[in-house]
């Protein structure tokens, strides 16, 4: 237990470098509180004190608006930012590293114990729900209000009811290369940067903007509302039709890989 909650508070105080901030989210985070009430619960219920882990679970929802059974399976280092609304269902099963934002559902479809199973780095943005027996992968964002019924493999991103494939990492090999005019891709960069300034809504934008700045995970952070805006903003500047084949995650890696990809596009 006092590993995975290491791995939870590193997770979200990680960033805080005063110890009167760290201190000040261990005591006032709404979801660090729901994360750790779990933690108890579970705890409890491994070592067999059924009816008392029920009760910490029922105060976690009280308190919190977490509801959270001591019977899901959640790995290390799980993150929430708002709890209210939050649910995970008895047998869900979570990987390490994952963050739920406001309102989501890891749960039963219909009127059974049938839950899903997702894999490492999950994220699920608000009210994103993830319903029956599925299997999600590693490394996979589920955009806002979507509801996931089918199964997702790694590295994607999911959006809409029900939930489709947005983005999906290519393999390796079938990595498009960098474009062979740089002169041209430096006016795209700056044509680029220029479309995210003015789309880009839902998420705060670095002062400075470059090829080399990410677009998702750790970059920016789009997410695939977002994505879909600028996808849009995309094809009417440049003139393009962007098949939904092509909306692969590693063309929006960076600022650079993107451009590259409207460049090769140009040209075809």
């Amino acid at each position: 237990m006092f590993e995975f909650v290491r791995a939870d508070l590193r997770r979200l105080t990680g960033e805080e470098s005063g110890l009167a901030s760290k201190l000040g989210l261990f005591f006032f985070h709404p979801g660090l509180q729901a994360v750790l009430l779990y933690r108890l619960s579970r705890w409890l219920l491994l070592r067999r004190l059924g009816f008392v882990a029920v009760m910490t679970s029922y105060v976690n929802s009280v308190l919190t608006g977490a509801q959270i059974s001591p019977r899901a399976i959640i790995g290390k280092g799980l993150r929430i930012y708002h709890p209210q609304g939050t649910v995970i269902g008895a047998g869900a099963a979570v990987g390490d590293h994952c963050t739920l934002s406001h309102g989501n559902m890891i749960g039963t479809f219909s009127d059974d114990e049938e839950r899903p199973t997702i894999g490492h780095n999950f994220s699920a943005a608000t009210g994103a729900k993830i319903l029956g027996k599925i299997t999600v992968g590693h490394n996979v964002r589920v955009s806002p209000n979507s509801v996931v019924i089918t199964s997702l493999p790694n590295d994607v991103v999911a959006i809409g009811v029900p939930a489709r494939i947005l983005l999906r990492e290519t393999p390796e090999a079938a990595r498009p290369g960098p474009g062979p005019g740089k002169a041209a891709a430096g006016a795209i960069v700056d044509r680029l940067v220029s479309l995210l300034r003015r789309n880009v809504e839902a998420v705060p934008l670095p002062e400075r903007l470059n090829e080399s700045t990410g677009l998702l995970g750790e970059g920016i952070g789009l997410d695939s509302v977002e994505i879909l805006k600028l996808v849009c903003a995309i094809e009417e500047e440049f003139g393009l039709t962007i098949d939904e084949s092509e909306l692969t995650a590693v063309r929006f890696k960076t600022v650079g890989s993107l451009a590259d990809f409207i460049e090769e596009k140009s040209a075809s």
